[in-house]
């Protein structure tokens, strides 16, 4: 009955949102999106089970919508309102099985700070929180200075197969790499400071790290004409561009349209780079090393079980601390 009641108030809250803001035409595609959602019930009752595993249904209490997500464009566009299901599905089994409860209370007070770096007076520094709000990712890494956001990353964790890549082990997908509303003079501050690294390689480095203490050997990210927010970045002059992103990290585009990026990322040969840039090059290599090493050492003792696999057929109900 209260679960009953419950979706009842989110369908009129839902309404009520969508007509006031964006209109009828909104508002009858938000009904439309819910008669499936019921047509599918017992997909949505997965999904649900899935969130609410006994690490992850504490994120329930402050993203209550996040059980929805999968009905709207998730990721990717390209991905069919099945895969987003079984993506969310994926992501919260796998956390349940591979993290401890003490991970999902940090992310959750926006405390999990996986990198730090102090230059006088400013402080950087890199932290993992929970889903994002763009539907783009379950869990956000931050790059902060002086505890301002600068720029984030978002990604979920899913089965290869949903890619179209043989086997089903755990695939980090990126659906967002994007700078936050602020003077670009910060962020040009900011990626002196560190190194010359820009913002966004700063967060890969990172990713990597979390890779590392996960096991996770396949990082996979969305194409830029596929992004969420396509049509917003395209309206813009000067916009971050996934696809080139990927690209400077010889990731391949495999036939679904994405990004697959197989790990460990191996630079370039220092041969290849111009003598003139070596050191500078050294210089941004080392630094980045720094950051995955860091964030690996700090997730590590976080992480209880390497399956190796996301499961593929509920969820555990063991929470380690």
């Amino acid at each position: 009955m209260n679960a009953v009641l419950g979706w009842l108030t989110f369908v009129q809250k839902e309404i009520t949102a969508r007509r006031k803001f964006n209109g009828d035409l909104s508002f009858f595609s938000t009904c439309l999106r819910l008669l499936e959602m019921f047509a599918h019930w017992g997909e949505h009752r997965q999904v649900v089970a899935a969130i609410k595993g006994a690490c992850t249904r504490s994120i329930l209490d402050t993203y209550p919508r996040v059980i929805y997500r999968y009905t709207l464009p998730y990721l990717s566009r390209n991905f069919p309102r099945q895969v987003r299901a079984q993506i969310l599905k994926d992501h919260y089994a796998y956390l349940n099985t591979e993290l401890s409860g003490r991970f999902f209370t940090r992310i959750l007070d926006d405390a999990l700070t996986l990198w730090t770096h102090v230059d006088g007076a400013n402080s950087y520094s890199i932290s993992l929180a929970g889903p994002c709000p763009d539907r783009e990712g379950e869990l956000t890494l931050r790059f902060k200075m002086d505890d301002c956001p600068l720029y984030r990353m978002a990604f979920s964790v899913m089965g290869a197969s949903l890619l179209n890549e043989r086997g089903n082990s755990p695939v980090i997908y990126v659906g967002q790499v994007q700078g936050c509303k602020v003077e670009f003079g910060l962020i040009r501050q900011a990626t002196k400071t560190c190194s010359d690294v820009a913002p966004p390689d700063l967060l890969m480095a990172a990713l990597f790290g979390v890779a590392a203490a996960l096991n996770i050997k396949v990082v996979a990210g969305v194409a830029f004409e596929n992004c969420l927010t396509f049509d917003k970045l395209v309206k813009l002059e000067k916009s971050f561009n996934m696809s080139d992103f990927w690209e400077k990290y010889k990731s391949f585009k495999n036939e679904c349209g994405h990004h697959v990026l197989n790990l460990p990322f191996i630079d370039k040969p220092l041969s290849e780079v111009k003598a003139n840039h070596r050191g500078r090059t050294l210089v941004k290599r080392a630094f980045k090393k720094h950051i995955a090493e860091s964030c690996a050492a700090t997730m590590a003792p976080l992480v209880v079980r390497r399956s190796g696999v996301v499961p593929d057929n509920g969820f555990s109900s063991h929470c380690p601390n």
